[in-house]
């Protein structure tokens, strides 16, 4: 884990009205979305200002991650964290199609949710995570004694002792998840579900860290070197939060961009979270979908929940 080389694409298109496009591919294991969008930063701050702009430049020292000698492994590392989501040698068959949408929260939604999860002691990410998740399972119409699965990137790097430095270049994201069943996430009060995700969260501590890290050291020397395919079962959903993250601070000197978004993606249950381009405190969510449920689940989003919904099915 500590000798990694980087890899990142570029293209840049010009369109006729004048426009410009730029995409981008990451190396995942090689860089978060914490260390891209400070490269971003830095690199549109030279190419507009030069070296008159003040950058801070990125801490390359991956030895702060390094495994444990000997490696030591917490018992609840392994109930937490995941590592992969599909058996390397055995691919997946066709699945559904999959549609890519965004839904957009205003403020005052969101507000609403957060009061329905207990107010001020849950995050904007717990309560709409929360929601998601109750919105999914009533779509895919899972059956109520079925165990459904949130999985969700954390970032560690404030959890650990001593902190990583704030520019740190690297990959400091541990894929945890939470299971329930079905029942008990769509029939309760939303408040459960925004609790047991604001407690995963609050898990990720500096020993939980150091023992994923050593399971990984460990792991990885046994490893197929293939990536993992990364299929989710339709029983769960994948949630990746860029909120806060200066999505509409790349300026290259021609302004900041008008809008920002993943790529397309064809792997159904995977959301994006980030904030909205106007800074009016809304939260707008890039969401893979399968196509059979997009309209189940649009009804679902934007309509007040209760336990009375799923006697329907």
């Amino acid at each position: 884990m500590c000798d990694m080389q980087i890899y990142i694409c570029m293209q840049v298109t010009f369109f006729k009205c004048g426009g410009v496009a730029l995409g981008t591919a990451t190396h995942q294991g090689a860089m978060d979305g914490t260390a891209a969008f400070h490269f971003f930063q830095t690199w549109s701050a030279f190419s507009r200002d030069g070296d008159r702009d003040v950058v801070k430049f990125p801490y390359l020292d991956r030895t702060l991650l390094c495994a444990r000698d000997p490696p030591i492994i917490h018992p609840d590392t392994l109930s937490l964290f995941r590592l992969k989501t599909t058996n390397l040698s055995q691919p997946p068959a066709p699945g559904p199609v999959v549609v890519n949408e965004v839904f957009t929260l205003r403020k005052d939604q969101i507000s609403a949710l957060k009061h329905m999860c207990g107010g001020g002691r849950v995050s904007t990410f717990s309560a709409v995570s929360a929601y998601m998740w109750r919105c999914m399972c009533l779509a895919r119409r899972l059956p109520p004694d079925s165990t459904t699965r949130l999985e969700f990137p954390v970032n560690f790097r404030r959890s650990i002792a001593p902190p990583l430095p704030d520019v740190y270049f690297g990959n400091a994201m541990l894929q945890v998840s939470v299971a329930d069943k079905t029942w008990d996430v769509v029939s309760g009060n939303l408040a459960y579900v925004a609790h047991r995700i604001r407690d995963t969260l609050g898990r990720v501590n500096d020993e939980l860290v150091r023992s994923a890290v050593d399971y990984l050291e460990l792991d990885l020397a046994e490893r197929d070197n293939r990536p993992a395919i990364g299929v989710l079962p339709a029983t769960d959903l994948c949630v990746v939060s860029w909120l806060g993250m200066p999505l509409y601070d790349v300026d290259f000197g021609w302004g900041k961009p008008l809008a920002m978004l993943r790529a397309e993606q064809n792997r159904g249950g995977f959301v994006l979270m980030m904030n909205g381009a106007q800074g009016d405190g809304s939260v707008r969510l890039s969401m893979s979908i399968e196509a059979a449920i997009l309209k189940d689940f649009q009804r679902f989003f934007y309509t007040k929940l209760d336990s009375k919904v799923y006697s329907k099915f």
